[in-house]
């Protein structure tokens, strides 16, 4: 059930001769001569509340003065106006103090007035009805100002009035049929496209429509003032820098930072005297969003290392690196990150996590530093990156050329720990981030990644490749943890997106196999090892493919999160299965969805379907055109397939989620500014 208000506030038909007095609503109670006094909270008064907080209080209670016993002031008319402002008080969203605009009946037949007739004269109204009532004030030229004036409320309350009135008609009308609440249409009145609003706005009349398909687009790529930078830099000095803020107008989202750039260089300059001092050690230093996804040119992402593979030198080092960086932690924890002299003090904290990095490689020495912006206690984290092995040392070790991994005793502890997945180049994926929306590309993923679940279930003997792989890189290759609570250190998870259901033709087919293998093993009585022994090859060898198809994943929720390594896994399975989704699939309405016309009409392209009709049909023909098309054809888009590169549509200013820039050099240190 959605929370959509069915009707505005109670109107009232009072004199216009009575007198407008603001009321505390701690000071506001309810008259006994209400006609509803003794009636319990409806179930739309938290609809109505959403309301109010969105347009204000439209109609204003009419009042009388309170009595004995009584609050100061009591409403004769507006028993659900006042229970909805109280439900914004136990929100938080106001206090006792919030001033309700009230009419104040004095007389008698005032008073008479306001019991009986706002009941009896006034037939509930949506509030889309009012919306576009306010909407249409604007148009008859008549300025926020005025139409504040002549409501009697506040020029911001009528301004968000306004922003919801500018959405496109489809928005509100969705609202008026239940398919978006309130909340949901501040979201569009966000939104600058009318176009994309609308798009948007159909699929929650389709009944397909999720607050993440909008807060993507809204909220991404946004700076705030949650921004961690703001930990180090501050707001104060941000400002006196030239940036500015705006404030959102319905007050639900932190105030945007207009000058990132600016917030960006007060960071950076806040950040300098650690890379002095990461300079003076001999250290690369860059600067980035983020430093998680990818390691910049010349050097290579640290190994994971497993503490019972270490030497006991390696282990003391480590433990002494640990406890030397809880000393600084501990000694900075009255440091005020804002301070003008704190980020000297930094220093020796930022050295004693490169030791802990670098204490149990072996080979590898820690070469630079990412500095990132973090919601830490001080406003930056540090990833550490190491300086990679010659390729004639590295091919040695690989042989066995060498003996420089054997201690003392001629014990052989290994050499590069971890380093299965680092020592062959992962080849990266040419993706293009050009246009759409992060939603578009975790649905691709999402459906690519089922078209495979499909084709590795279908082929046994391409399953087993896998999953020896699979037991070969964490069994003998160290990249992967194990788990003591299990007999079988194998670990494994099924794939699923949440809520969304399975696809019949690709991953539901592979679980309503499993389904019937787990009632067959119920059925049997007997212990798993104990079922599977009793199964014929070819049955063995069918669960086993269902089984290794189903714990794949390779969604990427984010345009900016591409998955390099499992990529380049997906394409080898790809190609030993022989995958084809077409084989099995076309596209459905539902996986078309999300796109937009453009999109649709750059399908049929890639269809070969030349046909100048399809640039007039609205969004839910021309996705039932394309449906009817692929489905002709036997055809999926290539950008499903995993054995090419798959270009990716995303919002062209995300900042700062992807690999680092090119480095600069800062004072003689290699700095690179994330864009």
């Amino acid at each position: 059930m959605t929370d959509v208000t069915s009707e505005v506030p109670e109107s009232a038909a009072a004199p216009a001769s009575m007198a407008r007095v603001q009321v505390r609503l701690g000071d506001l109670g309810l008259a006994k001569e209400n006609l509803r006094y003794a009636e319990p909270a409806d179930e739309g008064v938290p609809q109505l509340a959403d309301t109010i907080l969105a347009a204000g209080v439209v109609i204003a209670p009419i009042v009388r003065a309170g009595r004995k016993s009584e609050e100061p002031f009591v409403a004769l008319d507006g028993r659900r106006r006042r229970l909805a402002l109280l439900v914004l008080k136990d929100r938080g969203d106001i206090d006792d103090d919030y001033l309700v605009d009230c009419q104040l009946a004095e007389t008698k037949a005032q008073q008479a007035a306001a019991i009986v007739l706002p009941n009896t004269e006034h037939a509930p109204v949506h509030v889309a009805d009012v919306i576009v009532a306010i909407g249409r004030l604007r148009k008859a030229k008549m300025d926020t100002a005025a139409i504040a004036k002549a409501l009697g409320y506040a020029e911001l309350e009528i301004k968000r009035l306004e922003a919801l009135a500018a959405v496109h008609p489809s928005v509100l009308s969705a609202l008026r049929k239940g398919k978006l609440t309130l909340k949901q249409v501040r979201l569009f009145a966000r939104l600058p496209d009318k176009k994309q609003q609308a798009e948007i706005a159909q699929t929650a009349l389709d009944g397909y429509f999720q607050d993440y398909q909008i807060r993507a687009v809204v909220e991404g790529g946004r700076a705030t003032a949650d921004d961690p930078r703001f930990i180090l830099v501050g707001m104060a000095r941000y400002l006196a820098a030239g940036g500015r803020v705006s404030s959102d107008l319905f007050g639900e989202l932190p105030d945007a930072v207009l000058d990132p750039e600016i917030l960006q260089t007060a960071w950076r300059d806040r950040v300098q005297p650690m890379i002095d001092h990461l300079k003076a050690e001999g250290l690369a230093v860059y600067l980035g969003e983020d430093g998680a996804f990818g390691a910049p040119d010349g050097f290579s992402r640290l190994p994971y290392v497993y503490r019972p593979d270490l030497t006991e030198a390696q282990v003391k080092a480590l433990d002494d690196a640990r406890y030397r960086v809880t000393q600084l932690s501990s000694a900075l924890q009255d440091v005020d990150p804002e301070g003008e002299e704190t980020t000297a003090v930094f220093g020796p904290l930022v050295s004693a996590m490169a030791a802990v990095a670098g204490a149990p490689l072996s080979r590898d020495k820690i070469g630079a530093v990412m500095l990132s912006p973090a919601a830490s206690d001080y406003g930056w984290g540090a990833t550490f990156y190491a300086v990679p092995l010659p390729a004639d040392e590295l091919l040695d070790e690989i042989e066995g050329e060498t003996d420089e991994d054997d201690d003392e005793d001629g014990v052989e502890v290994g050499g590069r720990y971890g380093r299965s997945s680092a020592d062959v180049e992962v080849p990266k994926a040419d993706v293009e981030v050009e246009g759409s929306s992060h939603v578009f590309h975790e649905t691709r993923t999402d459906v690519a990644t089922r078209g495979l679940i499909r084709d590795l279930a279908d082929d046994p003997g391409a399953a087993l490749t896998v999953l020896v792989a699979q037991l070969f890189k964490q069994l003998a290759l160290h990249s992967a943890g194990s788990l003591d609570a299990a007999a079988l250190q194998i670990s494994g998870a099924r794939y699923s997106r949440g809520s969304t259901p399975p696809i019949p033709a690709l991953d539901g087919e592979v679980r309503d196999r499993l389904d019937a293998r787990r009632a067959a093993y119920k059925a049997s009585g007997l212990r798993p090892i104990t079922w599977v022994e009793t199964l014929a090859h070819g049955d063995k060898m069918a669960l086993l493919a269902e089984l290794t198809a189903v714990s794949l994943n390779l969604r990427e929720a984010r345009t900016s999160l591409i998955r390099h390594a499992a990529r380049a896994e997906a394409a080898e399975i790809a190609a030993l299965c022989g995958a084809d989704i077409s084989a099995h699939w076309t596209p459905d309405a539902a996986y078309l969805a999300v796109h937009s016309k453009k999109q649709l009409l750059a399908l049929l392209a890639e269809l070969g379907v030349e046909d100048d009709r399809a640039k007039t049909l609205k969004k839910d023909d021309l996705v039932a055109f394309v449906v009817e098309c692929a489905a002709e054809r036997q055809w999926a888009p290539a950008a499903l397939a995993w054995d090419r590169s798959v270009e990716v549509e995303a919002e062209t200013d995300e900042v700062g989620d992807g690999e680092a820039a090119e480095p600069t050099a800062v004072d003689g240190v290699e700095v690179s500014i994330a864009a």
